[in-house]
Formats: structure tokens, sequence, C-alpha cells
């Protein structure tokens, strides 16, 4: 129950989140991600990364379905790598650009939902892949900064994301696995919840690029360890500036 009860108020910040931005529209070629930040740490502390993401997301004005198809086309001659596919479904228009090379995803969407001659629509950018070394993290840098630039009028706000575990070889509770990722970040606790098999902590570091303001602080990052049972690894979930899927 706390699980559910804390991962809908994750959900709720994370979509308030959504429409935000930091700063003005700048060029972002030189971009750098949170990635490396948060895998360095882990792997510090001889973590194992299963899967890595970055996504952001932006509104956008569409006053009707054809302006809506221009938008899809103009994305269409913007991305030619990408496949797409575009369709109408539930009462919602979906246009997506999928591209997938050797363990990387990448996907362009734009979204829209017309109620009363009113469209609510967005432009989602995500990328993805289940490893991570110092090429990629080049690679990353180089593409997305220049796709970011490229998709939004302003500078939006970046959710970076990593899964994996610990061995079950750290004979370690999960406060003191908690704690020593902390430390490998610099950051400092800002909220808990604290259970024997789970832990999840909103936290501020310095080494992380954006942050967002909370009620009496400002934070950058959200962690989330668990255990399934005696023995069982030790599954982690870690997002800046808050974790943006289910853990």
């Amino acid at each position: 129950m706390k699980k559910n009860i804390l991962y809908l108020l994750t959900i709720t910040i994370f979509f308030s989140l959504l429409c935000a931005t930091i700063g003005n529209r700048t060029v972002l070629a030189n971009f750098t991600t949170d990635l490396d930040t948060l895998i360095n740490g882990i792997e510090h502390q001889h973590g194992k990364i299963a899967e890595w993401s970055l996504y952001t997301r932006e509104s956008i004005n569409v006053s009707s379905k054809s302006d809506w198809l221009n938008q899809v086309d103009l994305l269409k001659e913007q991305f030619p790598h990408l496949e797409w596919d575009v369709r109408e479904e539930k009462g919602q228009w979906q246009a997506e650009g999928f591209s997938r090379k050797k363990n990387i995803v990448e996907s362009i969407k734009l979204l829209s939902t017309p109620t009363n001659n009113q469209y609510t629509s967005y432009l989602i950018y995500e990328v993805k892949g289940t490893h991570w070394n110092s090429q990629i993290a080049l690679n990353v840098n180089k593409s997305i900064g220049v796709k970011l630039d490229a998709l939004y009028s302003k500078k939006p706000v970046i959710f970076s994301c990593i899964k994996g575990e610990f061995s079950d070889k750290m004979d370690k509770v999960l406060l003191s696995e908690v704690s020593q990722i902390l430390t490998s970040l610099h950051a400092d606790e800002k909220e808990a919840l604290k259970e024997k098999d789970f832990i999840s902590i909103s936290a501020y570091s310095p080494k992380i690029m954006q942050s967002i303001p909370t009620k009496d602080n400002r934070m950058n990052l959200q962690i989330g360890l668990r255990k399934t049972g005696m023995g069982a690894n030790t599954s982690f979930v870690i997002g800046t500036p808050i974790i943006t899927i289910e853990y």
C-alpha cells in the first residue's frame, strides 16, 4: 500500500513538471546527461545496471487535425531515419517515430487529444538502453542535444533514470546501501520512506544538473531500493530530478 501511495505521489509530481521548463531556448549541442554521474555512483558500489533511460516532453499548440498532420509531416522531414506510425486510437491522434540500433531504442511521439474543440498535445522524446559505457555516453550526449534543440521551443526538463541490482553477496542492509549511494553522489537526504525491505529517498546532489522546488527545499534525486526476501538481491531505481517509472 505504501509503495502504491508513494508511486502515485511521484507520478503526480512528475506530470505537474512535464510542462515546466528550465530557462529559455538555448543550443544544446554540448549537452551532457546525468546518466554518467548516476551510473558511476552505482558502479562504485558494485551495482549492476540493467536499464537506463532519458525522457522529456513539452506541450505544443495544435488547433486542428490538419495542423497536427502538418506537424507530423515536419517531424518526418526532420527525422527520416525513424520508422513512423501514424494512427488514431481511442480518440487520440498518435504519431510515433521509432529506431532501434543494437541495444538503444529511440522514439519521438506527437500525441493530441481533442476535447470540445480544444486540443491537448504533447511532443515526447525518449531514448533508452540496456548497456552503458564511455562510447555510448559520448554518442548519446552528442546526439541528444541536437535533437532536443530541433524538437523543442524551450529547454525542457530531462528525466534520467537507471535500474539495476546489487549482488546478494553484499551482506548489507538497505540503510547501509542507500547511505553509500548518497555519499557517492554527494547527496543530502530531504525526505524518506524507510521500511525493512523497501526504502525511498528524495535528496539533493550538487553533482546533478537540474533540480525542482519542494515545499521547504530543492531536490534533484530519487532513490528506490527493495529486497524481495532472505538472501535476495537488492533492486534499485534512481532518477533525476525524480523517478518517472514504477518501483
